[in-house]
């Protein structure tokens, strides 16, 4: 019987999305979203496709989150000192 196929949590140098892509030989990969092709620097997580896909979006919801707070806060209207 062949061993469970192995994924890594990978994310993307221009559109800053994470993703699960298949573990290779290679260090080259392709981003889902942009087509970016890039070689990866860091995983962010390992393990069986099930679980790199809800790790990924736990990370892409909290980084979400993150940009929309920050809209937010720059979109507030400035209290004048005094």
């Amino acid at each position: 019987m062949a061993p469970p196929q192995r994924f890594r949590v990978l994310r993307c140098c221009s559109c800053r999305l994470f993703q699960a892509h298949q573990e290779k030989k290679s260090l080259k990969w392709t981003c889902k979203a942009c087509g970016e092709k890039q070689s990866f620097l860091r995983t962010y997580g390992e393990g069986s496709g099930a679980d790199c896909r809800r790790h990924v979006q736990k990370l892409n919801l909290l980084q979400g989150q993150i940009s929309e707070m920050s809209l937010r806060k720059n979109r507030s209207p400035q209290r004048a000192a005094g």
